[in-house]
C-alpha cells in the first residue's frame, strides 16, 4: 500500500505557502489596472502635480507605463514618448518638447517589467500546480483533508502577515517603502527627483492607497476562503 504521509505533508506545506503568495499577486494584478488609476487620479484629495500635469495628462501618460508592464514591448515603447514643452520640467525644455522619461526612469521601468513578469509567471505555475494537486485528491479523502488544512493554514498565515505589515507600515511607512524597493531593485535605481515623470504620475499617496487596497483584498479573500473551508468541512462530516 502506498504511504501517503509524505504526499499529505507536502500538500499541507505547499498550500500553506502558496495561498499567501497567490492572494498577494491577485491583489497586485487588480491594482495594476486602468480602473485603479482612474479612481485614484479622480478621487477628492489625491495630490495634484505641482509641475503641471492635469488629471487627463496623468491618465494619458500613466497608462503608457502601466501598459508597458504587460504588453511585452521593449523599452523603446516608453523611450519614444515625448512631452510638449509646457509640460516639461527641465532647464532646456523651453519652447521644445522633451522625453517623458529619463534614462534612469526607463531603466527602472525595465526592472519593474522584468520582476512583475517573473512574479506573475511564478504565480501561474503555483496556481496550475495547486489545481493539479486538488484534482488528484479525488482519489484520496485524506489528501483532500490535508489540502483543506493547508489552505486554512495559508489563510491564517496571510492574515497574520497582513496584520504584521499593517503595523509596520503604520508605524514606519518610509522604512517599509524603502525596504520593499531595496529588496527588489538595486540601490539608488528607484529614487527620483519630484520633478521626474514617474513621481509626477505615481506620487507616494498612490502607493499608500494601493497598499491599503491590496491588504483589504487579501484579507477579505482569506476570510472568504476560511468560510468556504468551514462549509466544506461540515459537508464532509455529514457525508461520513
Amino acid at each position: 500500500m502506498i504511504n501517503l504521509r509524505p504526499v499529505s505533508a507536502i500538500a499541507r506545506l505547499y498550500f500553506s505557502l502558496a495561498i499567501p503568495f497567490l492572494l498577494l499577486i491577485a491583489g497586485t494584478r487588480l491594482l495594476l489596472s486602468e480602473q485603479f488609476l482612474r479612481f485614484e487620479y479622480s478621487r477628492p484629495g489625491f495630490p495634484a502635480d505641482p509641475y503641471g500635469f492635469t488629471v487627463e495628462d496623468r491618465l494619458d501618460y500613466g497608462l503608457f507605463a502601466l501598459n508597458y508592464i504587460y504588453n511585452g514591448e521593449n523599452i523603446n515603447y516608453l523611450a519614444r514618448l515625448r512631452l510638449p514643452g509646457e509640460k516639461c520640467w527641465t532647464p532646456t525644455a523651453a519652447g521644445s518638447d522633451c522625453a517623458l522619461f529619463s534614462e534612469r526612469e526607463l531603466q527602472h521601468m525595465l526592472d519593474v517589467q522584468r520582476r512583475t513578469t517573473a512574479a506573475f509567471a511564478l504565480a501561474a505555475i503555483c496556481a496550475i500546480a495547486g489545481v493539479a494537486i486538488a484534482m488528484s485528491s479525488r482519489f484520496s479523502a485524506r489528501l483532500r483533508s490535508d489540502i483543506l488544512i493547508g489552505i486554512r493554514r495559508g489563510c491564517i498565515l496571510t492574515l497574520l502577515m497582513v496584520l504584521a505589515l499593517a503595523m509596520l507600515s503604520l508605524s514606519a511607512w518610509d522604512y517599509a517603502f524603502d525596504a520593499f524597493h531595496k529588496f527588489f531593485f538595486a540601490e539608488g535605481s528607484w529614487r527620483f527627483p519630484f520633478s521626474d515623470s514617474l513621481i509626477r504620475l505615481y506620487p507616494e499617496q498612490l502607493f499608500i492607497d494601493a497598499a491599503l487596497a491590496i491588504a483589504l483584498f487579501v484579507s477579505l479573500s482569506a476570510l472568504l476562503l476560511l468560510s468556504l473551508i468551514r462549509i466544506l468541512g461540515k459537508r464532509g462530516s455529514r457525508q461520513r
